[in-house]
């Protein structure tokens, strides 16, 4: 129930009502392709539509469709019925997806989905934001975020999973402006300082990573992981006293720490 609690979640936040037919997809696999061709034969029966069987790596796979009504529990009972027809025929069941009843149009359009963000006010506005960053939709998300930004709505944490957001998709630097902005509207912004120092250095920025991992030093000082990131910034620029004195510092506050470890070895060998 976890996992389709989560995927009606997800769909819900997105405006779609859950209690409308769609078209469901299930799956099957087995090494045995023989084996899936006496289940789709059962599955015709049940007036399901076996869409394909294919090879897929060293097993092949069926899929059957039939557009359906759903609630979260009447497709978790069909899921107890599909895997007990799959234990019939010696087959795996591998769960099941869904999309619009028409399979030509998509299950969430943008049209829809901006329809439903325009009728938020603007705390619900931003709650749907953080809800859909928290399920990882990141590109709605980002929808909802610019428009949060637009309305001037808590413009400090919009800016700041905005940035992450951006920076997740490969756009690094428009992610690291808007991390910036979050830190210039709450210069106590802790995780926002924390990220910019890790993005930039996993970017090979490595001197905006030391100075943006030095102000979060500063508001959360004897944070192993910053000291770390201070250290390992500064090994890759070559400052190696620089680099052992903020290892060592890392390593006094968790002898533990694998990271650390590891770079001090690393120093060891200069």
């Amino acid at each position: 129930m976890d996992a389709i609690n989560t995927i009606f979640d997800s769909l819900e936040i997105q405006g779609v009502n859950t209690k409308q037919e769609f078209l469901y997809g299930y799956f099957f696999y087995d090494a045995s392709k023989s084996k899936l061709e006496k289940l789709k034969q059962t599955l015709i029966e049940q007036t399901y539509s076996v869409v394909e069987i294919k090879k897929n790596g060293n097993v092949f796979a069926l899929r059957a469709e039939k557009i359906e009504q759903h609630t979260r529990e009447s497709i978790f009972a069909a899921k107890q019925n599909l895997t007990k027809l799959a234990e019939r025929f010696g087959v795996s069941y591998d769960g099941f997806d869904m999309g619009d009843s028409d399979p030509t149009k998509p299950l969430i359009s943008n049209d829809n989905f901006h329809n439903f963000m325009n009728t938020r006010n603007e705390d619900e506005l931003f709650q749907l934001g953080v809800k859909l960053y928290d399920f990882e939709i990141y590109d709605k998300a980002e929808i909802v975020f610019r428009e949060c930004l637009k309305k001037n709505i808590n413009p400090d944490t919009v800016s700041y999973k905005l940035g992450n957001i951006l920076s997740r998709r490969g756009a690094i630097e428009e992610g690291i402006k808007y991390l910036e902005e979050a830190t210039k509207l709450n210069p106590n912004f802790l995780d926002a300082w924390f990220n910019l120092g890790a993005i930039c250095y996993d970017n090979d920025l490595f001197e905006a990573s030391i100075k943006y991992y030095q102000e979060a030093d500063k508001l959360h000082p004897n944070d192993e992981d910053i000291i770390y990131g201070i250290a390992a910034a500064q090994f890759a620029l070559r400052q190696f006293d620089q680099s052992l004195k903020n290892c060592k510092r890392a390593l006094e506050i968790n002898k533990k720490n694998e990271n650390a470890k590891n770079l001090l070895k690393m120093l060891k060998n200069k």
